[in-house]
């Protein structure tokens, strides 16, 4: 049986190494010169060999997963990559200043939720930045915050935010003090507010906290996560014909936009500046484009646009695309 219950892949920063990561996965066999981490970790979970890498089937892990500080559109594409659902779970960071940055919470967990994947919650102080340390990497002892909390914040604040974000199931969360004294103690807070249940929190309470953590240094605490991007407009849109009779179809297509702030509540299809169709917001499961297919009767040209509304109603829209007349 499995004797490790989980191999993470830790951390993912760009798009090649998701690239690398993938090679032979769809097309495994031993004589590649190169055969990515996925396909040799799925024969030591399935038992199998197809990669040459694993003679005597062993079958020596339980689940899969990644982590990634950076960025979500790099986790996004981890995700949407497998199309085995080899993935079971992700370590992502996530924190009260979280919208301040290239948001995990309204991009990769919402995708990560809808294939149904653990999510674990880190950084959930920001490697202690959200106290007294400087926003960088710890690299030495003395840079560990030995306190409980701050005059700015108190860490169970914290915790408790990520452990209600929608789609984090768990945290892995610093302990950079130990003591029989219970105020002293981080290990004891933290386990203290972890006990909020998933809706613990109201969404004027989480407000409150992202005020707060705002503040801690300007909102500059996040240094291992991208900077903040507004909504994006839909990606790679494109419209292809098809004559069926005297009507043609035609197939529009899109990649998914990326959340700002706050999260993507629809897309719009608009074909020569009238709305075609509104379509309720859905995370992109795989690398394989969001499609919409209508027929026309015409020969004419026509003009469409893409565009994503978020919860807020701020509206990112897509450069017109031009479909070309039937002759």
């Amino acid at each position: 049986g499995a004797y490790l219950d989980m191999m993470m892949i830790h951390n993912l920063n760009f798009m090649n190494e998701v690239d690398a990561l993938y090679e032979g996965y769809e097309n495994t066999d031993p004589s590649l010169e190169r055969i990515g981490a996925l396909a040799a970790l799925r024969d030591y979970r399935d038992g199998t060999n197809r990669t040459g890498l694993n003679p005597e089937n062993k079958k020596l892990i339980r689940h899969i997963g990644f982590s990634g500080h950076h960025d979500p559109s790099v986790n996004m594409y981890m995700i949407q990559r497998d199309t085995e659902d080899l993935l079971d779970a992700m370590l992502v960071a996530l924190n009260a200043n979280d919208k301040l940055y290239f948001s995990m919470q309204n991009n990769v967990i919402p995708l990560a939720a809808e294939k149904d994947m653990g999510v674990i919650a880190m950084k959930v102080f920001a490697d202690g930045a959200m106290f007294t340390k400087e926003a960088t990497w710890t690299q030495t002892p003395d840079m560990v915050v030995q306190t409980v909390g701050s005059d700015m914040i108190s860490s169970d604040k914290l915790v408790k935010y990520a452990l209600t974000t929608p789609g984090v199931h768990v945290a892995i969360i610093g302990t950079g003090h130990i003591s029989t004294e219970e105020s002293e103690c981080q290990l004891t807070n933290n386990l203290a507010a972890a006990q909020v249940l998933p809706d613990g929190l109201t969404e004027a309470e989480r407000a409150e906290i992202e005020e707060l953590a705002g503040k801690i240094k300007g909102g500059r605490t996040n240094y291992f996560q991208a900077e903040k991007r507004p909504l994006t407009a839909p990606e790679n849109v494109s419209v292809v014909q098809k004559k069926i009779g005297s009507k043609r179809d035609v197939t529009i297509s899109w990649n998914t936009a990326y959340a700002g702030d706050s999260p993507i509540a629809s897309y719009e299809v608009w074909r020569d500046g009238a709305k075609l169709k509104q379509i309720p917001f859905r995370p992109q499961r795989t690398v394989k484009p969001f499609t919409l297919l209508e027929s026309i009767e015409d020969k004419e040209a026509h003009t469409y646009v893409l565009k994503v509304i978020d919860s807020k109603n701020r509206i990112a829209e897509s450069l017109p695309v031009i479909l070309d007349n039937l002759a």
